[in-house]
């Protein structure tokens, strides 16, 4: 008898690239809270959707994924960033010219 082996939802198949461009006067339109110093990931806060767009072959061409609030950072600009404090976050997020990169994860099951 062959056993029926179930494919389980690991949690890198939810991992999203999103790309959030910054407004005319430089604000980015996403808050970053959470960071080592809390014992926590850092996380988003509230996001301004209008700045917010995914990147192309990121499984809608311009149209998402999305970076919604309560999703857990894992790259900003290619650096890893789970694990550092939320100031170097910033750092790392203010170092960035016009739009930002995030790697994110949503939280959940």
């Amino acid at each position: 008898m062959s056993r029926v082996i179930q494919k389980k939802n690991h949690w890198t198949s939810r991992v999203h690239e999103c790309t959030v461009r910054r407004g005319p006067q430089g604000e980015l339109g996403v808050t970053v809270l959470g960071g080592a110093e809390n014992g926590e990931f850092p996380y988003v806060g509230a996001v301004a959707a209008a700045e917010v767009a995914g990147l192309p072959g990121g499984g809608g061409g311009g149209e998402g994924p999305w970076l919604g609030e309560g999703e857990l950072l894992l790259e900003v600009q290619g650096i890893r960033v789970s694990g550092l404090p939320r100031y170097d976050v910033l750092g790392v997020i203010d170092s960035c010219k016009e739009a930002v990169t995030f790697k994110a994860v949503r939280q959940g099951k």
